[in-house]
């Protein structure tokens, strides 16, 4: 058995993996090919610190990883970890982690954070037994829109260009790193903006991929908050996606104003994520 980096892999491989490592998840998830090229190009995931166990040549274990070392405490993010099913409890993911450490020191790399699911307590002590903590809880939800009331007064249009300082001033969250605004920018052709005006001003703003129906941010003015501003942009997307679901992941637990918008326009809530982090 062999721990190596995953320069040489194909992202084939990796799907393939990916997909067997996620089939009995506790909420069973797959990739496509192409999905998993956005993600590497998306969240900066390198091959050179994500790593693979192999075994006769064959990946049965894998961990991903993307750095971000522009910021003020360059950080990794773990993408997703997973081991196939008949090689899991033999400690391989707490060995790439011992082949992992030292590179990041060398790189001096300060932080590393990743998601689990709250309910996957295994994954969760495992995390703990190598140095990460919580830091927050993240709630996921998705479902069918149902609107009950808009505001006519208000007008959302597209816009081609990301007004991030705008957008910026109306939030009292940070995004998760899947939905940070690195994220976006680095596959912003994947992504449609809406934002939402009133007497020309922008109030409110969602930025979504239209074929996925997933949410990456939404927030509202918080001068014009329990106005109907966030139900025009969300009934904008449900017309853009002729009423299919859409996927709203990693929404701040403490943002009761959030949370209970989602819910009253019909979206439940699957799945509680623990944010965790370790300093190095």
């Amino acid at each position: 058995m062999e721990i190596r980096n995953l320069k040489g892999t194909s992202v084939e491989e990796l799907v393939a993996v990916f997909n067997r490592s996620f089939s009995d998840y506790i909420v069973p998830f797959r990739l496509t090919v192409e999905q998993l090229k956005s993600k590497i190009i998306a969240e900066d995931i390198k091959p050179e610190l994500s790593l693979g166990v192999f075994e006769s040549g064959k990946i049965i274990g894998f961990m991903l990883h993307g750095l971000r070392n522009n910021t003020a405490v360059p950080t990794v993010y773990n993408a997703g970890t997973g081991v196939i099913p008949e090689y899991r409890g033999k400690g391989l993911v707490g060995a790439m982690y011992e082949e992992l450490l030292p590179h990041l020191q060398e790189l001096h790399i300060k932080k590393m954070i990743l998601e689990v699911i709250q309910e996957n307590k295994p994954a969760v002590r495992a995390y703990e037994k190598i140095g990460y903590t919580v830091s927050r809880k993240l709630d996921c939800f998705s479902g069918k829109l149902d609107i009950l009331k808009s505001n006519k007064e208000v007008t959302v249009q597209s816009v081609s260009e990301f007004q991030w300082d705008t957008f910026m001033s109306f939030w009292d969250i940070l995004p998760s790193w899947q939905n940070t605004v690195q994220t976006i920018e680095n596959g912003k052709s994947l992504y449609t903006t809406a934002v939402a005006y009133r007497d020309n001003v922008p109030v409110g703003y969602v930025i979504f991929n239209a074929e996925s129906g997933k949410i990456h941010q939404f927030a509202v003015s918080a001068d014009y908050r329990r106005m109907g501003i966030g139900s025009s942009l969300f009934e904008w997307i449900n017309t853009a996606r002729k009423g299919q679901e859409v996927y709203v992941y990693n929404v701040d637990h403490d943002s009761d104003s959030s949370l209970g918008f989602l819910q009253k326009i019909g979206l439940s809530e699957k799945v509680v994520q623990f944010e965790m982090s370790k300093e190095i």
